[in-house]
């Protein structure tokens, strides 16, 4: 009996064709949005997120915003024995080419040379061996204009900097991440008393160090890495609009599905009729159109991976897109359990069908 299902969708192509394309282009849109919001995330928030940071401590009046959090050099000075609690700086602003009134934004991030928080580098060399006022650029920077041993200067201060090398996968708020030295800070600043910093990371959760660095630097509190993030300006109203467009997208999903199995199960009643006449259980009837549906679901779901797959291969290098597996597989499992949902809202009518009206006889 279970041929059945393959040969009523080779013999009504167009109905099945129809739903196919539904199912299709639903997850299509599904995964692609998932893989914006993954992007836009990264392009976000990516220097923060591939940080290997466990906590941060800022002021208490930043509310867990990196970006309004300041402590002074004062604070700092205590911490210069603690390897495991770092200071950070993070700032808007511009460089440009010597000789240039090209100005590019970018966001300085202040790290100590050698330690925990600096990235590493895909060319080049790190703010150790590049030298004095030496800066490593987001690889999107990377061009024939710019390049490892290449000037450039801060469009506020004018001072020069040179390129050491180049990082992957560093911005913030969707400028690309320029990392310097702690002395630089302080150049770029005018000086070590004027120079104030954003926040103290720490790389693993030592309840003692915590303590510790409470105690030496005051009105301050722990914020977790994740709170962090999430403070990142935009990074929260970005990434709910795309996961509210998606939730949307899935309702809809449900009601468009349901109606769809509903009305070919309508079309089909004198069909069960006459298959409940000849013996057939309405159970069997039930699991013979679930497998249908179960089996248009995979192939679709299948075929839209592909497609997804495809399109972030042959969109601009400047739309930000990425293909996260763990979520393509989750929403590929909502989309399953959503068209199985809306294929038992049509049950009752297979229940009800009739033998003996569906071969004419009403009495």
């Amino acid at each position: 009996m279970y041929f059945l299902p393959f040969k009523e969708m080779t013999f009504f192509k167009v109905r099945y064709l129809l739903i196919s394309f539904i199912l299709f282009f639903v997850a299509i849109l599904v995964f692609v949005i998932s893989g914006l919001a993954n992007g836009l995330s990264m392009n976000n928030a990516s220097s923060i997120i591939n940080m290997p940071a466990d906590t941060f401590y800022l002021q208490k009046s930043a509310e867990g915003r990196i970006d309004r959090s300041h402590l002074t050099t004062m604070d700092l000075e205590k911490l210069s024995a603690k390897d495991d609690a770092q200071p950070i700086g993070i700032q808007m602003g511009a460089i440009s080419k010597v000789n240039s009134e090209d100005k590019l934004d970018i966001t300085f991030m202040a790290v100590q040379p050698g330690s925990f928080l600096e990235p590493n580098v895909m060319a080049g060399k790190g703010l150790k061996g590049g030298g004095e006022n030496s800066v490593l650029l987001d690889r999107s920077l990377k061009s024939g204009a710019i390049k490892v041993g290449t000037i450039v200067k801060d469009a506020r201060s004018g001072i020069k900097l040179k390129v050491a090398g180049f990082m992957d996968d560093q911005t913030f708020s969707h400028t690309p991440v320029a990392v310097i030295s702690l002395d630089t800070w302080d150049s770029l600043a005018g000086s070590r008393e004027k120079s104030e910093y954003n926040g103290i990371v720490m790389n693993k959760d030592d309840s003692g160090l915590k303590k510790d660095v409470s105690s030496l630097v005051k009105n301050g509190e722990w914020v977790a890495k994740d709170q962090v993030i999430k403070g990142i300006p935009g990074y929260t109203a970005e990434q709910n609009s795309l996961y509210m467009m998606l939730s949307f997208l899935i309702v809809i999903a449900v009601f468009v599905l349901a109606a769809f199995f509903y009305i070919m199960t309508i079309q089909k009643a004198a069909q069960f009729g006459i298959l409940k006449a000849i013996g057939a259980k309405s159970s069997l009837l039930v699991k013979l159109t679930i497998f249908q549906v179960i089996l248009l679901t995979i192939v679709n779901i299948a075929a839209a991976v592909v497609f997804t797959k495809v399109f972030m291969t042959v969109i601009p290098d400047d739309i930000p897109f990425i293909f996260d597996t763990a979520q393509i597989a989750k929403f590929s499992g909502i989309l399953f359990l959503v068209s199985i949902f809306g294929s038992l809202l049509s049950v009752f009518n297979i229940v009800k069908a009739d033998p003996i009206q569906a071969m004419g006889r009403l009495e």
